[in-house]
């Protein structure tokens, strides 16, 4: 398991390589970072701006290249959330490094979350609310598929969807209490 200081080394070094690089335009922390609320099991979350005229396969090539090569990364995954890709890495001493690579016309906060550290930022645009209506009928319907996931003996299935109802009851009372419903 990564020490804080492990995890704070890389991250150093990683905001480091962003000034340095031409590539990028701009940065910020994302989640707990960016909250002033690290602990010892806190990720690293940085955001980066690419150069409008810069090619963004390229760039996410040469900084995935660099957390192979500079950081052990051991795997990663990607997550779209339109052009924005977040790339997640999983360092060889657990260490998760989310780095996001956005378009320079879409560099923004579309949270709370989001701390800059260098270059300019557009304007925030949070990334809309689920809506009540929509998280309510979500729940019924997949309360239905619950039971007859349950009386065709499917099981699996059925606690698939007993999990999805419970994550939009989750986010509703999410809602109510005025939190985030993507992580309550």
């Amino acid at each position: 398991m990564f020490t804080s200081e492990q995890r704070e080394q890389t991250r150093a070094a990683l905001v480091s390589a962003a000034r340095a690089d031409s590539d990028i335009t701009g940065a910020a922390h994302l989640g707990s970072a960016a909250a002033d609320r690290l602990d010892d099991w806190s990720d690293i979350d940085l955001a980066l701006c690419l150069s409008p005229e810069d090619e963004l396969e390229e760039v996410i090539a040469a900084w995935t290249a660099r957390l192979y090569r500079d950081h052990a990364a051991v795997a990663h995954c990607d997550v779209k959330r339109g052009n924005t890709l977040y790339r997640v890495f999983l360092l060889h001493n657990t260490l998760q490094v989310d780095v996001s690579f956005w378009p320079a016309g879409q560099f923004r906060a579309v949270g709370p979350k989001f701390k800059l550290i260098f270059g300019v930022a557009n304007e925030p645009q949070p990334s809309p609310a689920d809506s009540t209506a929509e998280l309510i009928g979500l729940a019924w319907l997949y309360g239905l598929h619950v039971r007859s996931s349950i009386a065709r003996h499917r099981l699996l299935q059925a606690e698939y969807m007993l999990s999805n109802m419970r994550n939009r009851v989750i986010a509703l009372a999410c809602l109510r209490h005025g939190f985030s419903t993507s992580e309550g």
